[in-house]
């Protein structure tokens, strides 16, 4: 187990310097340590639940979580997870389509860092905020993605805060670092009880992780952010691709 420790630890060290969500980085990284794509996912909620607790606590404190609006997103998001915890365990039990599920998580990978990508190059603040109303049903998509694949769930509903409300820069951040623990919270807990996840490897990278999230934090004050996020981006990209094109194999 040291070693998903250490991996553990280098993930969390990653999100606390660059702000890449969990599921982006750690679905494909536990995929190339040869873990069964669906565990993987559950692992990744898992993994990702637990390590957010502490920033969602601090941004609570701080008043920089909107609760009204992250009361909306749930009312979407947590129907949207179950869905897709569901899903993915039926498809799991299809050995046919281990190789779609493959396709789909390289699929999510890429289209996520590309997403991710264009929010860290651009100044991106469209005013749609009359269609605040629509807030749930997006957020049962992004619930649906994330309970199916774990990844994209951060830039998605970081680009549906700063599209469709009116918050400040430090309340999207805070309400979606909220909005992506509960999801991933829920998540995890049904993969678990569908054995679709693993709870020594999940503690495991947790005990790294908490190191990792308080070491890439201060890293963050010397290494420069935004290139640290592009290089890791693109390099998430390739990565994603190279998944990809192995289940179309």
């Amino acid at each position: 187990m040291t070693k998903f420790y250490l991996l553990g630890f280098c993930i969390a060290f990653l999100i606390g310097l660059t702000g890449v969500g969990g599921g982006t980085l750690t679905v494909p990284i536990l995929l190339f340590f040869g873990i069964e794509p669906a565990v993987a996912v559950g692992v990744a909620l898992g993994f990702s639940a637990l390590i957010k607790i502490p920033s969602a606590l601090i941004y609570f404190l701080k008043r920089e979580i909107n609760k009204r609006i992250l009361l909306l997103l749930c009312l979407g998001g947590i129907p949207g997870v179950i869905a897709g915890s569901f899903l993915l365990a039926h498809a799991s039990r299809k050995g046919h389509l281990g190789s779609f599920i493959l396709l789909a998580i390289g699929l999510t990978v890429v289209l996520s860092s590309l997403l991710n990508l264009w929010l860290a190059l651009t100044d991106h603040r469209l005013q749609l905020h009359r269609y605040l109303r629509w807030l749930p049903l997006f957020s049962l998509l992004i619930g649906l993605e994330v309970g199916s694949f774990s990844a994209g769930g951060g830039a998605l509903g970081s680009l549906l805060l700063l599209t469709l409300t009116k918050l400040a820069p430090s309340e999207v951040v805070g309400t979606d670092i909220a909005f992506g623990m509960i999801l991933s919270l829920v998540g995890g807990v049904i993969h678990a009880h569908q054995g679709l996840s693993d709870a020594h490897l999940v503690s495991a990278m947790v005990g790294g992780g908490v190191l990792g999230a308080i070491g890439g934090s201060y890293a963050c004050t010397i290494i420069p952010k935004k290139p640290a996020r592009v290089f890791l981006l693109v390099w998430l990209i390739f990565v994603g691709a190279m998944v990809t094109l192995r289940a179309i194999r």
